[in-house]
Parts: structure tokens; C-alpha cells; sequence
């Protein structure tokens, strides 16, 4: 059974039980991922920290279906996600998380308007909605971001900054329940990078969702409610406000 189609009013629980994740390198096989425990509650901004290599990437990705663990169970409101197919997995992200990245992953050759407005016109039913409705929404979003005026200039034209507002909005399309968020400032400066944290925090208690970011940067997972220390697989540390 998949997850409820119906996103909480504060955001999505994430609960990992016992998760496991394995990779196989060459003939040996790399455990990323060692009987991790965690829950994220609905609203909650949490901030998963630690070096390169430790896990904290992994446990992203498994928090948002992007892949699987090799044992124990992840759950998305109270529902076990292991034995989604792959159109399930891809529904629920569709409909219920936001994604965004540290390099941003807008497309060079389109416009700040049409990054974001592109997730709107692949939607799948019951959230269909006309070329130009998705055109409106876009603006308003690119708006709620602070870039009205820049719908129409490309990446190569913006900031990091605001390349980075640009990923968000795109992020919002989905009104998601949870997102997640992988090294978000990694490529700014400290005051680009500032902005970006107070949108992040301001748009989570406006719109509502739960939010995980990761980071390297014990600075940066100061700014949580909530932080979790990753190193070698393993939660070695927490602490919050």
C-alpha cells in the first residue's frame, strides 16, 4: 500500500528503522549505512551533518525514495515505502517531496520562469494543469522566492543566490511535505548563503513542510531545530535549539 495521498497540514513524518544500505564496489561490498534509527517529525527542521563519505547523502536519498535500503524499513507517515514499485515511489516524490541540490540542477538553456514552471506541465493526474496556469504559478512562486523581475533571465545571468531561490521555487511546485535538501549552500558565500537558510526556514513554517538538509558545515546545522551528527555510517552525536 502506498503512502496516504493526503500531505498533513505541517508537513510529512519520516521514520528509518534498523536501515541498512550497502553498495557493492568492484568485488567488495561498502557498508554506507549501518542500522540507523531516526525519526523526523512532522514540521521539523532537521539537519544531517558530516564529512564527505560519511552517510549523510545516503540517508537523503533514502528518505526520499530515491533508493532503497538494503535492510530495515524507511517510512514515509506511519506507511513502509520498501516495497513501493518504482511508479509508486515516483508518484509519491511527484506529488509529496522537493528536492534541492547543491549545484542547483536548473537546465542552462531555459529561463528562470520556465525551470520552474516545467515540473507543472509533466504533472499526473488529479494535479493537471493548463500551459498557462503553470505559467501563473511559476510566476507566483518565482515571486515567493524574491525574484520578480528575473522570470525571464537564464542561469548563466543569475547569481548562485539566486539560482539556488530558483531550485527552490522549482522545489515548491509540488506544495511538498517534505524537503530535502543536499549541501544547499556548498556552492555560495557566507552572505548568499545566510539568504538562503532564512528563505528555507521561512517558507517551511509558511508552507509547511518538514525539512532535512545536509551539510558538512556545523555553522550552517546550527541553524536547525534539530541536528544529527553522521560519521561512518553511523549517528554519532545530536543536539538542537
Amino acid at each position: 500500500m502506498a503512502p496516504s495521498g493526503n500531505k498533513p497540514p505541517f508537513g510529512v513524518e519520516a521514520r528509518l528503522v534498523n536501515v541498512t544500505k550497502r553498495f557493492q564496489v568492484g568485488e567488495e561490498w561498502v557498508e554506507a549505512i549501518s542500522g540507523i534509527d531516526l525519526r523526523v517529525s512532522p514540521g521539523e527542521f532537521l539537519a544531517l551533518e558530516g564529512s564527505s563519505g560519511s552517510g549523510k547523502s545516503t540517508l537523503l536519498h533514502l528518505l526520499g525514495l530515491l533508493d532503497r535500503p538494503t535492510s530495515g524499513e524507511v517510512f514515509l507517515d506511519n506507511s513502509p515505502t520498501s516495497h513501493l514499485s518504482m511508479k509508486d515511489r515516483a508518484l509519491f516524490r511527484n506529488l509529496h517531496i522537493g528536492f534541492v541540490f547543491q549545484n542547483f540542477q536548473l537546465i542552462s538553456r531555459t529561463t528562470a520562469l520556465e525551470n520552474v514552471e516545467m515540473p507543472f506541465l509533466y504533472r499526473k493526474s488529479p494535479n493537471v494543469v493548463s500551459p498557462r496556469e503553470a505559467r501563473e504559478m511559476a510566476k507566483n512562486l518565482l515571486h515567493r522566492v524574491g525574484l520578480s523581475g528575473r522570470e525571464r533571465h537564464y542561469p548563466s545571468q543569475l547569481s548562485g543566490g539566486q539560482q539556488q531561490r530558483v531550485a527552490i521555487a522549482r522545489a515548491l511546485v509540488a506544495s511538498p511535505g517534505l524537503l530535502l535538501a543536499d549541501e544547499p549552500t556548498g556552492n555560495l558565500d557566507s552572505h548568499s548563503a545566510g539568504a538562503i537558510l532564512d528563505l528555507l526556514a521561512e517558507l517551511r513554517e509558511s508552507v509547511g513542510f518538514t525539512l532535512v538538509l545536509v551539510t558538512h558545515d556545523p555553522g550552517v546545522s546550527s541553524r536547525a531545530g534539530r541536528w544529527v551528527r553522521v560519521k561512518d555510517g553511523l549517528l554519532s552525536g545530536s543536539g538542537g535549539q
